[in-house]
């Protein structure tokens, strides 16, 4: 018999998410291989209804950039925001069973959950763009430095606001429940469908408070030449982040002991 290998904790914490993210995508997307084509059903449905109602008001809605190719460019980020917000609230009581295992914790579920998310923005962001430029829907691309560097402290910032909302949807479950209250207003500040200098300056003051309004002007200047985005701020969007990875990271700290305990 073959000496048991020790492992060391870097190994350990690459198979505990390696595991969870398998269980998470079972659960996400069944059984079946057609189940993953759903993950862009969603944005299509968005896109779809945005750009029927705006080819009504105006040919191009802003100039230079296709008007899919713009919704896209909002509705991706938004939805990856969306879904960490719901699954942050939920990965407590949805891995509660696994928390009886050592080497598992809230953090690990938490973490798998936003990686899987964020795993499904940048494949819908992607994939979606191929499909456009298949059928001619296309605008030069502008800075793929500028799209990592967003996507990095987008990515902490979803982890940090989903690890403070796992704390919320154990200690505040009636809270929790409101969580539609607050998405739903966000989806009309945050320019998922409009650009901020379409809106009159005397309003820019109040929606620049706004992280994903910079996550998603940022976003659509790095992916399209022609669009002008003077009004995302890359510093403010780092500092947000870096807060709020922060925050959820002491939320974490402070009440990781009771979320493990059985109810």
């Amino acid at each position: 018999m073959h000496p048991s290998v020790q492992r060391s904790f870097w190994q350990i914490q690459r198979d505990v998410i390696y595991a969870l993210l398998v269980r998470e995508m079972k659960t996400r997307f069944g059984k079946w291989r057609l189940g993953y084509a759903w993950m862009l059903l969603e944005p299509v449905i968005h896109i779809m209804v945005l750009v029927a109602v705006f080819s009504f008001l105006k040919d191009a809605f802003y100039p230079g950039v296709p008007t899919p190719l713009f919704m896209l460019g909002g509705i991706a980020p938004f939805l990856f925001f969306t879904h960490c917000f719901q699954k942050g609230l939920a990965a407590v009581e949805s891995n509660r069973g696994l928390f009886n295992y050592r080497q598992l914790r809230p953090f690990d579920a938490v973490l798998t959950r936003v990686l899987l998310e964020f795993s499904i923005y940048l494949a819908t962001i992607i994939t979606l763009m191929i499909v456009f430029a298949w059928f001619g829907v296309t605008s030069p691309f502008n800075n793929f430095l500028l799209l990592v560097v967003v996507n990095i402290f987008f990515f902490c910032f979803c982890l940090g606001l989903s690890l403070a909302l796992c704390v919320v949807g154990v200690k505040l479950p009636e809270l929790a429940k409101l969580s539609p209250m607050l998405i739903r207003p966000l989806y009309f500040m945050s320019g998922v469908f409009f650009s901020l200098e379409q809106v009159p300056q005397e309003y820019h003051v109040y929606l620049a408070w706004n992280p994903i309004l910079h996550v998603i002007e940022l976003t659509r200047e790095g992916l399209f030449k022609n669009y002008h985005g003077m009004f995302g701020s890359l510093q403010y969007l780092m500092g947000a982040s870096i807060s709020m990875l922060a925050f959820g990271l002491l939320c974490y700290r402070a009440n990781w002991r009771d979320l493990v305990r059985s109810q």
